[in-house]
């Protein structure tokens, strides 16, 4: 059972019953593994034993494992002295230390991550990636879209549709409180005129900088939100690593609002 068949199931009144905003947000947490069925004090009590039977919960211990361990394996033998500079990264030790939205992370020649920060996979992948790369050829400071990276073409619309638009929701419900994340996450003002009226650059890794430009709403024209990129960032990511990332902090940006206000459900439900 996939969480929208759950979803259907459920009385849709956001009760919060459960400890969620929504109910949406509470197939998802079932599906995930975070949250059990009778959570939920509206499921008929008749139906739920064989309900739960066609739930199967998300191992998502072993989907970290599944995806870290040929990376881990690629970063056997690299001599991160030499890749110290390529990749804007300093050496701790034995170890590489890598500056992730303002946050250091420590990896070993092993693949271990270790960081005072939660470790999530969606910044271990990316940043192993990112090491086992090389590095590339430094910021050549030309911004260009998601779909003008190598092969982004192919999922420029999902990652509109589950990084742009999801943010630019937040930026238009929590304005300040968006840009205060940026620059919680090392976001900082970017050198030029963008015509935009708030802009921001972040760096989820030192060579692959993120720019943010947001146009508030105004008479007869929507708000708009768009994330750009150095014209050099998949000689340092595949384009899966990048929308990765951005999905990243989709999640972690909605987490935080979450928590700091009791309000945004659609934004939740996405």
């Amino acid at each position: 059972m996939k969480y929208l068949d759950l979803y259907k199931l459920l009385n849709k009144s956001n009760c919060r019953e459960c400890g969620l905003l929504t109910c949406m947000a509470f197939a998802h947490a079932v599906i995930n593994g975070e949250k059990k069925i009778e959570d939920c004090p509206y499921i008929d009590k008749e139906t739920m034993p064989e309900l739960g039977k066609k739930i199967v919960a998300r191992d998502i211990e072993h989907e970290y494992d599944a995806a870290v361990e040929p990376l881990r394996e690629a970063m056997s033998g690299l001599n991160f002295s030499a890749l110290v500079d390529r990749l804007g990264a300093t050496l701790s030790g034995d170890r590489l230390c890598v500056n992730c939205l303002g946050k250091k992370f420590l990896v070993d020649t092993k693949g271990n991550v270790e960081s005072i920060c939660h470790i999530h996979l969606w910044v271990t992948v990316p940043l192993l990636k990112y090491i086992i790369t090389g590095g590339g050829p430094g910021l050549l400071g030309k911004w260009i879209s998601f779909d003008e990276l190598d092969r982004g073409i192919t999922m420029s619309s999902y990652f509109e549709r589950r990084c742009v638009e999801p943010l630019k929701q937040m930026a238009d419900s929590h304005t300040d409180i968006f840009f205060d994340l940026l620059d919680i996450f090392g976001g900082r003002q970017p050198a030029g005129d963008f015509s935009a009226d708030r802009s921001r650059i972040v760096h989820p890794l030192p060579r692959v900088p993120f720019l943010f430009l947001y146009w508030k709403a105004e008479d007869h024209f929507e708000s708009k939100l768009k994330i750009l990129f150095d014209s050099s960032a998949d000689k340092y990511l595949d384009f899966e690593a990048v929308y990765v990332l951005s999905r990243g902090m989709v999640e972690m940006f909605k987490k935080i609002i979450a928590n700091h206000e009791e309000v945004m459900p659609n934004l939740l439900a996405m």
